[in-house]
Order: C-alpha cells, then structure tokens, then sequence
C-alpha cells in the first residue's frame, strides 16, 4: 500500500510538497508536480477516497471542530408522520445512528418549513453549510421529488429511503417488497393455509410500486393458482367498509390474511364478522405488534444501508444526479405468533 509518506521518502521531498504536487497545486513548481504524478502513477498511488473527503472537508472548514452535515428530509404532509409512523421512525432511526456513528451531523428537515417555498435560498443555505448528502423519508405514492429541492440536484447527493424516487431517478435503499410478499405467502401457505388473502390499501401499494400486490399473485400462481383466482384473493383495504370487507370475505372464504392494517383483528372479532376462523399476518412486522406473525422488513437496517450509501458517494464526491442509479434492498425475516392461531388471538 503506497502512501504519500513512501512517496516523499522516494522522493526526497517533504509529505505537504508531494500532497500538493498530487492535487495539482499551482503553488509547487510545474516540473516538480511533473515528477511528483510521475512516480505515483508508476509506483500504483492512489488516493484513498473517505480521507481525501475529511481533509478537503477539514481544509475548507473555519474551526477545528467541524463535523461535515447530511440532511434527512421528511417530505410528507405532516411533519409528524415520522414520529407516529412506525416504519418511517424505524427508518429513521436507522439513518440517524449510523450517520452520526459515521462522523456526521444530522440536521432534520420537513418540507413544509417555508425554506422550501425559496429555492435560491435553499439552494444558498444549503450551499453555505456545504450540505451535500440529503437522503428523504415519507415519500408519497406517486414518489416524486418535490420540486423546490430540484435546485440541489447538480451539487449533491440525493438517496429515497424506503421506497424508489422515481422523479428524478435517484439511488435508495428499501425492503425488497416484491419478495417479502411472496415469502409470507409460502410461509402461509407452508403452515397450512392454501387459501391466503391480501388486504393492502391501494395507497400503500402503490407507493411501493404495486409489489405487495405483484409478489402475492405470483406466489399464488407458483402454487398452481390462476392468475384470475389470485387476484380475486386481493381486497383493497378502506377504513370505513367493513361491510365490503365482509362481502368480500364471504366470496373469497380466506383461511389467512396477509395486511399491512392491524386493525383487521378488531374487525374480525366484531359482532357481524366474529367467528371466523381466520389466521393474519402482517406485512411490515414490528415489535410493538404483540401476538403477530409476520414479516420483520428490518426498517432500521434500511436507514442503516441508506447512509452508508449516502456517505460513500459522498466520499467518492459523486455529485449530481448518477448516469446509472443503485438501489439497495433489505430482506424480510419471517416472524411466528399468536395471529396464526385465532382461536386465541381473535378473543
């Protein structure tokens, strides 16, 4: 491994004259920045990308003390949806300890704070605080950028977690949704349940891009199901229409649900839809759900990763929107409980 210490050892020169020398600096002689790039490239130099991003971090700072800042940015409708929504705070959570863990400052933003209404003041404020990774949580269904932070596009990094930016088209890390669904099901399936249900929002699907929905219908149709009868095994959940769940219930006579909404085991235990011999499962799986199966889609891992690769294009200075965007997905984890046992979780 050749450092600029062997270099100016080789050399006969001092460490700051070869450091310079490598940066192409108009203060050290032309011939002697010749001689310097020289060496290094036969003697296979090469800069190592996360310290040459502290020290130019280092160099441009005004005190000594100085942690470079990547911004999380909540662009939901509601500033609280982090903080009450479960999955966004695992999330959350995930990026906060490890960026921070990383040496980074985590400055948290809402979208609804009048800076955003100013994008030449974003763009300067942003700019000034050498701001360059923003990663964004609590992105909507249509996954789109809000229009104020285009103005960072062409200086910064920008990274989704938890579900793929679409407009632009930016790196993220997130669950793998497409697999998680279709793992749920075989694990149902496996427990003896052939006939599983999906009750998903269609607001929820399509923010994930319909991968629940996709994932479920082709573990159906692995099982031998046709494409018509596993769908006809999708309701698509809405608060206030029990009575159309129940229609639906009747119909499609599910022995399991599979759902992303907790509140279906109330439903089931109501007069009208008690006694129905119906296992459940959840889809995005959390502690806090005490009794249930289902899915642990490692939420804080998904913030974890997501920094990770936020702070590695950043040390790579990778700015501006990527010719070839990378996403990472997170695995589920299959989770038993109560839930697969009505008799005593539907009490």
């Amino acid at each position: 491994f050749i450092t600029i210490a062997i270099l100016a050892k080789e050399l006969g020169l001092g460490k700051a004259t070869v450091s310079l020398a490598l940066r192409d600096d108009p203060r050290i002689r032309k011939e002697t920045r010749e001689r310097v790039q020289r060496h290094a490239d036969k003697r296979g130099y090469a800069a190592n990308p996360m310290v040459a991003h502290v020290m130019s971090q280092l160099r441009s700072a005004k005190v000594s003390a100085y942690r470079a800042t990547v911004a999380l940015i909540n662009v939901a409708p509601r500033e609280d949806v982090i903080r009450t929504n479960v999955t966004f705070r695992n999330i959350a959570d995930g990026f906060r300890k490890r960026a921070t863990g990383l040496g980074y400052v985590v400055e948290e933003l809402w979208i609804g704070n009048k800076i955003f209404t100013e994008p030449d003041k974003l763009k300067t404020v942003f700019y000034t605080r050498k701001i360059e990774g923003m990663a964004f949580l609590g992105v909507a269904e249509r996954a789109l950028l809000p229009e104020p932070i285009h103005a960072l596009l062409a200086r910064s990094v920008f990274v989704g977690l938890g579900v793929r930016l679409m407009q632009p088209l930016v790196h993220c890390c997130a669950n793998d949704q497409y697999v998680t669904a279709m793992t749920a099901v075989q694990k149902l399936m496996g427990s003896g349940f052939p006939r599983v249900g999906l009750v998903v929002s269609r607001a929820i699907d399509r923010q994930v891009d319909g991968r629940f929905t996709m994932g479920f219908r082709r573990a159906k149709e692995d099982a031998g199901w046709r494409a018509e009868a596993a769908a006809a095994m999708v309701w698509p959940y809405q608060p206030n229409d029990r009575i159309g769940f129940g229609r639906w219930l009747e119909e499609a006579k599910p022995d399991a649900l599979l759902c992303t909404h907790t509140e279906l085991a109330g439903w089931l235990t109501s007069p009208t839809l008690r006694g129905r011999n119906i296992a459940l499962a959840h889809l995005d799986w959390d502690p806090s759900m005490e009794g249930w199966a289902g899915m642990n889609q490692h939420n804080d891992l998904v913030g974890v990763f997501g920094a990770e690769l936020l702070t590695a294009h950043l040390a790579r200075r990778d700015l501006g929107l990527p010719r070839a965007v990378k996403t990472m997905l997170v695995e589920s984890e299959w989770v038993e409980g109560r839930s697969l046992r009505p008799a005593e979780f539907l009490v």
